[in-house]
C-alpha cells in the first residue's frame, strides 16, 4: 500500500496507532517496554517512508536510510523520546531529501514545522499505557499527512528502466543528435 496522498497518509496514521497495542502485547514480554517502543518507532517511520513514493526501489532505499537513522538514535539513547526524535529526523531527511523536491529553505521550513508539530502533538496526546502511546503515534503521523496539502513540492524523478542518470542523459543527447542529422 502506498500513502503518497493526504487520504492514504491519514489511513497510515490510523493504522500505525492501532497496530501499536497488538505489537506491544507480543514484543514487551520478550524485550521490555522501552525496547519494544523504540523498535516500533523506528519500524513505523521506515514503513511510512517506504510508502511515500510509487517507485518501490526508491522507497525501499529511503526506508533503509530512515531505519538506519532511527537505529543510530536507538543505539545511543535509551529513552523512547530520543528515539522518536531520531525516527522523525529520518522521516524528514528521506521525505524532503530523497523522495520529494522543493527549494532548500522551503523544505527545511516544511520539515521543521511538520516534524516539530507532530512531535509536540504526540507529546501532548501521550499518556501512560498502550492506548496513550497509540494515540501519540496517531497524532504524529496525522500531522505528517499535512505534507501532501503543502504546495511547491514534487516527486524526485526516477528512471523506471533502472538506468543511471548519466546513461539516460547520454541517450537523450544521442537522440537529439540523430534528429539533427
Amino acid at each position: 500500500m502506498k500513502w503518497n496522498s493526504f487520504g492514504t497518509s491519514l489511513a497510515f496514521a490510523s493504522l500505525a496507532g492501532a497496530a501499536w497495542p497488538a505489537f506491544a502485547l507480543a514484543a514487551v514480554p520478550a524485550v521490555g517496554t522501552r525496547a519494544a517502543l523504540s523498535l516500533y518507532l523506528v519500524a513505523s517511520a521506515a514503513i511510512y517512508v517506504a510508502g511515500l513514493t510509487p517507485r518501490r526501489v526508491q522507497g525501499m532505499g529511503a526506508a533503509i536510510v530512515a531505519a538506519l537513522l532511527g537505529a543510530l538514535f536507538a543505539a545511543v539513547a535509551r529513552e523512547p523520546a530520543v528515539v522518536a526524535l531520531g525516527a522523525a529526523i529520518g522521516v524528514g531527511v528521506c521525505r524532503s531529501g530523497l523522495l520529494y523536491r522543493a527549494r532548500a529553505g522551503r523544505a527545511l521550513a516544511t520539515e521543521t514545522c511538520l516534524l516539530g508539530g507532530g512531535l509536540l502533538l504526540a507529546r501532548f496526546l501521550a499518556a501512560p499505557g498502550f492506548l496513550g502511546v497509540a494515540l501519540a503515534l496517531w497524532g504524529f503521523f496525522l500531522v505528517q499527512s499535512g505534507f501532501f496539502l503543502i504546495g511547491g513540492v514534487s516527486e524526485r524523478p526516477g528512471d523506471a528502466r533502472g538506468i543511471d542518470r548519466f546513461e539516460s542523459a547520454r541517450r537523450r543527447a544521442l537522440a537529439l543528435l540523430e534528429e539533427e542529422a
